[in-house]
């Protein structure tokens, strides 16, 4: 079967939509990733079905939307609608036919709460997944990437983040974090893999190493840095899914991050380092989604990164065995598993 796999320009995105095109691949399917959306019977020319993986907005992703529904209408071959989404659709942009005529695929059992409670259609949960082969190529990069770390900050305790810059990424409160347990130790280092934008509204603070390499870099060499440092912190306010923490755990190293669904269903609970959020906060910034920060005290992610350096120098059996034990996201969340379901849709 020709897929057509259409997808925006978004890095996690961009990076499922190549990992569903890998694992078409193994079923002897021809995939064609695209970035743009068409008039239909252009794109059905192209393809005997579609894949369109684009976050659940009324507003920004109506195009796709008014696409999945004339695809299906008009050239009347199998078309999904794979969907993310970090809080609820705003109920302002949401029009009759989008609820009548789209029905999506979400990736998180969260998603599927959201859309549901919008009154859109959704037919199944199916979780974004690891492909094997790429876990494998990265850590073959790890000593590498690890030896570049230990030039750029010596011997201290690496902390990795990726994200672009976007108010729901809580790079500010990770920011405030750094800064007050810098008060009490200096042993440290959060390395920040971001967006340039980042360094205008970040405070310059010596712990915290501002790399503006992100969506630059291939996926392999974010891999193998997730793969390096010491852990992994996801500050994010809010998520549909949270692909760095399936990732860093992939590669061995344990994360910390706010107990919040949908991480909670990814990550593993007793070895990954978890804190908790005070309150849910409903926030409209104009992309037709009203985002659920799940606001926390940046002191207890300094309090969880505290006690990861005391486990890391003081507990290294134990912070070894929660290194081996978070691997266990790569037989849950295998890519040829989750993303083979996803393409029977296609099929039938």
């Amino acid at each position: 079967m020709r897929i057509g796999i259409i997808t925006s320009k978004a890095t996690s995105l961009r990076n499922v939509a190549r990992d569903i095109a890998s694992v078409s691949m193994m079923y002897k399917h021809v995939p064609r990733l695209l970035d743009f959306v068409e008039e239909p019977t252009s794109i059905g020319e192209l393809c005997d079905g579609c894949i369109l993986i684009y976050p659940a907005s009324p507003l920004y992703c109506a195009p796709q939307f008014l696409f999945y529904r004339d695809f299906k209408l008009y050239v009347g071959k199998p078309i999904i609608f794979y969907t993310t989404i970090e809080g609820r659709p705003s109920r302002k942009h949401i029009k009759l036919w989008m609820t009548r005529d789209v029905e999506f695929i979400a990736n998180s059992k969260y998603v599927f709460d959201k859309l549901v409670e919008a009154g859109f259609n959704v037919i199944d949960v199916i979780p974004h997944g690891i492909l094997l082969n790429q876990i494998r190529k990265a850590e073959k990069m790890i000593p590498i990437v690890r030896k570049h770390l230990e030039k750029l900050h010596g011997d201290k305790v690496v902390f990795g983040a990726v994200a672009f810059y976007h108010p729901r990424k809580g790079l500010d409160l990770l920011a405030e974090a750094t800064a007050l347990l810098s008060k009490k130790r200096k042993d440290f280092v959060v390395h920040l893999i971001t967006s340039p934008q980042a360094k205008k509204y970040l405070p310059v603070l010596d712990n915290l190493y501002i790399d503006t390499v992100f969506g630059m870099r291939s996926r392999e060499d974010i891999l193998a840095f997730l793969g390096a440092c010491d852990y992994v912190i996801i500050p994010s306010l809010a998520e549909g899914f949270g692909l760095p923490l399936l990732e860093a755990n992939a590669m061995g190293t344990p994360c910390i991050f706010p107990a919040y669904e949908p991480l909670i269903e990814i990550g593993d609970m007793e070895n990954n380092l978890i804190f908790d959020y005070k309150y849910i906060k409903l926030m409209d910034i104009g992309e037709g989604i009203e985002f659920e920060f799940h606001i926390y005290d940046p002191k207890d992610l300094a309090d969880q990164m505290n006690y990861a350096i005391y486990l890391k120098r003081k507990l290294e059996r134990e912070y070894k065995k929660r290194c081996e034990k978070v691997r266990d996201v790569i037989r849950k969340f295998s890519a040829e598993k989750v993303y083979s379901k996803l393409l029977k849709y296609l099929s039938g």
